[in-house]
């Protein structure tokens, strides 16, 4: 934030306008961010960002829209830097990663918000927040205790303690969780209550339908085709309700004189990337920016008293981005050939010692685009995806590294589509690699420079002007 305008929010009175309401009045010497934002994709480091860009100017200049619409809306932010995540305890998982940015404590993988040596519960920006009186609220694609989510609202010593943090949800009464559902909402072994029976016990209103506007002071807004509590992929199905429908919805839910947090969280970017499936990894990220996007039209009526944060919690992928031999609409449409996710195209293959591999080649040619040809990589995944899954490890030692848990034909058909408009792939793992942040509004200025992920919890706590 330039120094000018910093010394107009100091000076003057600022109007905030109340959302589909009458207009209130604040004063700009507040010095505090009411409304806050904090955008998080998960995995999503700087070339994501890039790629996704560049898809966008494809086909926007594919559709003949003006360039200058071409730019992610997380990228038109004016405050940017980039943060340390290798000073956590390793490579971090999302746990540890989530848990530096939700309470600043720097925690092993696999724990969420807590000293699991001591069993001292870390105290969350979000708890400190609601108990200034703001309201909460936490939007993911992914499944709502799963680490990046339940580092706000939970403690864990293992992320795994699904139906627990659960429960932990529930006891945090906070205003509005939205998008994805619970996983295992009866526990990992089918016979305890379901969580959904005990947040409605606990007052929550769990609705289907973004239309309804339940009277209750507490909503719980789950997406009506989850899969497994997951929001679907969006490049196989687009339809609404979208995380930036979450975000509206959230938004007229929370909207108050007290002021109000909000967590989004694009989860299923890092799923895709997990599976260095670009086309996928860019629509989940396409689908986060609008809600950005949903973000910045709330702030533009209230621009000095709203602070919108975007950032990840770590990369993913080890994503390498070189588009030099190719301009942005031929990178738009080779990747809009592809039919959906890879979790799609998994579901076609099964081991089969009779199979044909020029019947595969073409059905892969089919799903991502005419760029899978018989080489030895191909072959050699298409051997072992006809193996048994206990054997393969006995056709390939490196079976693990080289394919995790994914099907390795459906992976070398990805990895050589991708390859086609110049994105490579290091691992199917996190990587080290520092992440983006940008920022607009007020407080802004805080999130510019470098520094570690642990430091994202301070600058929000000065911003809004709370103490731990």
């Amino acid at each position: 934030m330039r120094a000018s305008f910093m010394g107009e929010i100091y000076k003057v009175m600022v109007v905030c306008l109340v959302f589909f309401a009458p207009l209130v009045s604040v004063t700009a010497a507040e010095g505090r961010a009411r409304y806050v934002f904090l955008f998080i994709g998960d995995g999503m480091g700087v070339a994501h960002r890039d790629a996704a860009e560049l898809y966008l100017a494809g086909k926007r200049e594919f559709r003949g829209e003006a360039p200058r619409a071409a730019h992610l809306a997380m990228n038109t932010l004016p405050v940017n830097g980039l943060v340390r995540t290798r000073l956590l305890s390793g490579i971090p998982d999302s746990a540890a990663a989530a848990t530096a940015i939700a309470t600043g404590r720097n925690v092993r993988n696999g724990v969420i918000s807590m000293n699991p040596d001591t069993g001292e519960r870390y105290q969350s920006i979000a708890a400190i927040a609601r108990r200034s009186g703001m309201r909460i609220g936490i939007v993911t694609s992914i499944f709502l205790q799963d680490a990046t989510a339940a580092a706000f609202y939970g403690h864990a010593t293992s992320r795994g303690n699904r139906y627990d943090l659960g429960l932990q949800l529930i006891e945090s009464g906070f205003e509005f969780f939205g998008g994805a559902g619970f996983s295992r909402p009866t526990g990992r072994d089918g016979n305890s209550r379901s969580l959904y029976d005990l947040a409605a016990a606990r007052g929550y209103a769990i609705i289907r339908n973004l239309s309804e506007n339940p009277s209750a002071e507490k909503v719980m807004a789950i997406h009506p085709n989850t899969r497994g509590g997951n929001m679907p992929w969006v490049i196989d199905d687009s339809r609404p309700p979208t995380l930036a429908d979450f975000v509206d919805f959230g938004i007229k839910r929370l909207y108050g004189p007290d002021g109000f947090f909000m967590v989004v969280e694009g989860g299923l970017i890092d799923l895709a990337a997990h599976a260095n499936d670009a086309a996928t990894t860019i629509h989940e990220i396409l689908a986060l920016d609008d809600a950005v996007a949903r973000a910045l039209e709330f702030k533009r009526t209230r621009p000095y008293c709203t602070l919108i944060v975007v950032t990840g919690d770590h990369e993913t992928g080890g994503m390498t981005f070189n588009a030099a031999n190719i301009n942005s609409v031929g990178f738009y449409r080779r990747l809009a050939m592809r039919q959906g996710s890879y979790a799609r195209f998994e579901r076609r293959i099964s081991p089969n010692r009779n199979a044909n591999l020029e019947t595969y080649i073409r059905m892969a040619r089919e799903f991502f685009g005419p760029f899978i040809y018989d080489t030895e990589a191909v072959r050699h995944a298409f051997r072992i995806s006809m193996t048994p899954r206990e054997r393969r490890a006995a056709v390939e030692p490196n079976y693990r590294r080289m394919f995790a848990t994914y099907d390795p034909f459906t992976m070398a058909s990805i990895k050589a589509a991708d390859a086609a408009v110049g994105i490579t792939w290091t691992t199917h793992f996190h990587t080290a690699r520092d992440i983006p942040i940008s920022a607009i509004g007020h407080g802004a200025e805080l999130f510019a420079g470098e520094y570690g992920i642990t430091e994202i919890f301070g600058k929000l706590l000065s911003a809004m002007q709370l103490r731990q």
